[in-house]
């Protein structure tokens, strides 16, 4: 009877021992996934807001650059992450044409991208280097009418 009492707790050692590996990259994969979800919601309400404050109306220079530099430091400063990283650039969307309609100003598009780095990147599991991948992204587009304002997209 005593031999067959510590076989079996030999057995559940063994098994604890190949299965915590697996238990502990689905517990990363969960943990990171939810994070990446957490700042996506976020950065949709964030960038939309951003888009609009700062891409009608950007503080001191009226072009595009300062309207895009300010909408990224809007949406940096309102996620607070240090694994998240903000790119926003703009894009015009009407044509523009010589003469008269040259001045118009027209619609911009302001492309919002999120990209968050799980963690850890690499790391190794009895021997087998495991990793993440190099970032996972999401993007949002704003389109915005900069009225009279004039971004100098040309």
């Amino acid at each position: 009877m005593r031999s067959w009492w510590a076989e079996e707790r030999g057995q559940a050692v063994v098994e604890l021992a190949a299965l915590l590996p697996v238990v502990l990259v689905v517990a990363l994969v969960a943990i990171n996934l939810g994070r990446f979800l957490e700042l996506s919601a976020r950065f949709d309400r964030v960038s939309l807001d951003a888009a609009l404050a700062h891409g009608a109306a950007p503080a001191g220079e009226q072009d595009a650059q300062s309207a895009c530099e300010q909408a990224r430091e809007a949406i940096v400063q309102a996620l607070d992450a240090d694994d998240a990283e903000v790119e926003v650039r703009a894009e015009r969307l009407d044509p523009v044409e010589d003469g008269l309609l040259a001045f118009v100003p027209g619609r911009v598009r302001f492309v919002c991208t999120l990209r968050y780095r799980p963690r850890p990147q690499g790391f190794s599991v009895a021997g087998v280097p495991l990793g993440a991948p190099v970032a996972l992204e999401h993007t949002r587009e704003v389109v915005v009418d900069v009225g009279s304002v004039g971004l100098g997209l040309g």
